[in-house]
């Protein structure tokens, strides 16, 4: 589960405000309060666990001090955003009342806005539209992954993330003559994300299934 946050739509187009919002949440609370405890702290990067997955980056933890500081460097103190939310997935409006109730620790006034559960993940409605917002992903790669959310054209770039320069990594990451090219050029693209982008992955969470003898 992820909050977004488009980077071309004030306040969320200044990469100190974007960096600000990524030391604002309790994660584990979050986890604790939205899913039950079923999940474990994200990083900001999705996909951990996939081949290629910057594992090795410092754990972001909740700083309302340096996220302050970020804000008064930006000009944006005192800042009021919405969150808009929806109950189509389990635990998003528990997450953004949650993340509301932490972002006063830092100053930021967020109202949470409940949208029609019919019209959240419309794109001709709401979906990938929204400044700043709630998703939540399942898929098998990172190269899928980035393929869809973060080229410039990709179909669901709900973070409005457009960088030719990126794009071009992604397909030199994609196209890598062998592993270890790779690695490091899927590791220079997450670098990139975990420092600039507009994605707070607070949780990878755990799906439960129930299993009957029947």
């Amino acid at each position: 589960q992820v909050f977004i946050m488009a980077v071309d739509i004030a306040p969320f187009d200044d990469e100190r405000v974007r960096q600000a919002f990524r030391l604002i949440p309790d994660r584990q609370a979050l986890i604790d309060g939205a899913l039950f405890g079923f999940g474990s702290v994200g990083n900001d990067l999705a996909g951990r666990g996939l081949p290629f997955f910057a594992g090795d980056l410092p754990a972001r933890e909740q700083d309302f001090e340096q996220a302050r500081s970020l804000l008064k460097q930006a000009g944006a103190e005192n800042l009021k955003v919405t969150l808009h939310t929806s109950d189509i997935v389990p635990g998003f409006v528990e997450a953004a009342t949650l993340f509301a109730q932490q972002a006063k620790g830092a100053g930021v006034n967020v109202e949470v806005k409940k949208e029609p559960a019919n019209a959240y993940f419309d794109t001709s409605l709401l979906y990938t539209k929204l400044d700043f917002a709630q998703s939540f992903w399942t898929f098998s790669s990172l190269p899928i992954w980035y393929e869809q959310a973060l080229l410039s054209d990709a179909v669901w770039n709900e973070t409005h993330w457009r960088d030719p320069s990126f794009d071009k990594l992604i397909r030199e990451a994609q196209g890598a003559p062998d592993e270890s090219t790779a690695t490091d050029l899927w590791h220079q693209i997450q670098e990139i994300q975990y420092e600039q982008g507009g994605y707070i992955v607070w949780s990878n969470q755990q799906l439960v299934d129930g299993l009957s003898s029947k």
